[in-house]
């Protein structure tokens, strides 16, 4: 029987400014540290998956900081590109996309030089029966994503290559709508912009069984297409969390996946996280009613926190 364990962490956004908003991230670090002790309890865990925005401003100080709590992981660990995981336009004295890529991406040496193109994506036999590809969603205009012509060009080539797999598929920006807030006009980042394209691929590839996403900071399991569609909570605002995930084939070729989502700080500061994000969306302008049902979706049904699928 196969089998392949492993964690999703997302959304840490180690801050040098900070809690603020609704973000804890001035304590994300600490939160990153917890969680990273509990799984190098688990004796079993294959590989930590991290699915971008591991900073808040991509400032050196962050990726000091961020690099002195994984010095204590001591099991692989696989990175995708966020959105805050580069400088903000006309910014100064941090990282830029391709400085993230060179640091992050094993595969980088065979990504397209030029400054603009994406190029923080991969892709890994984690078992010899399972890969795993992580996608680049980021651009540096804005916190929306894509993912380019030359990338999904490169996707499709993988996707052929291992058709004979089951494949894993991360990217930091969801690829279809999660939230009503996906429909307003001022916040359409939330979702990336050639979603429907990247799923029509994924259709043509039915050896796609799991899509992991970020991002949205909301937790949520859904099926399109025939694939599992996972979308992590964030570890910097309410719930608070992350994610494990366990791939089973059974003798007669099924798959099965189980998720969980554990809690990374304690009850008092998620209490903490959740008032922080209604105070935050409110703030913004938008009703009492709607902020609160927006809460509900980041901590998930009892299924999206957990749950088992046959792929």
């Amino acid at each position: 029987m196969t089998r392949l364990y492993f964690a999703q962490i997302s959304d840490v956004h180690i801050s040098i400014r900070g809690d603020y908003l609704d973000m804890l991230s001035g304590r994300t670090a600490g939160f990153l540290a917890d969680a990273l002790a509990h799984l190098s309890e688990v004796e079993d865990l294959d590989f930590l998956l991290l699915s971008g925005d591991l900073f808040d401003a991509a400032d050196l100080q962050e990726l000091r900081r961020f690099q002195e709590v994984i010095s204590a992981w001591h099991k692989p660990y696989y990175v995708i590109p966020g959105n805050h995981d580069r400088l903000d336009p006309g910014a100064a004295g941090g990282l830029t996309r391709r400085q993230f890529y060179r640091l992050f991406n094993p595969q980088f040496g065979t990504r397209p030089g030029r400054s603009e193109a994406q190029a923080g994506y991969w892709s890994l036999t984690v078992h010899p029966a399972i890969q795993l590809i992580g996608l680049d969603s980021t651009r540096d205009q804005d916190w929306g994503g894509t993912v380019d012509a030359l990338q999904l060009a490169w996707l499709e080539e993988e996707l052929v290559a291992h058709a004979d797999k089951l494949v894993v598929l991360v990217v930091h920006h969801p690829l279809h709508a999660l939230a009503p807030i996906d429909e307003h006009p001022d916040w359409t980042n939330f979702v990336c912009d050639n979603g429907p394209q990247v799923l029509a691929l994924l259709d043509d590839h039915p050896q796609v069984k799991l899509v992991l996403t970020a991002h949205h900071h909301l937790t949520q399991a859904d099926t399109r297409g025939g694939r599992l569609h996972l979308a992590c909570p964030a570890l910097a605002t309410y719930p608070c969390a992350y994610r494990s995930l366990r791939l089973t084939q059974a003798e007669s070729g099924a798959w099965q996946v189980e998720w969980r989502t554990h809690p990374a700080a304690d009850e008092a500061t998620i209490a903490e996280a959740r008032e922080r994000m209604i105070q935050a969306w409110v703030g913004e302008g938008f009703e009492a009613a709607s902020v609160e049902a927006y809460a509900r979706l980041a901590l998930g049904r009892p299924r999206d926190r957990e749950g088992r699928a046959v792929l």
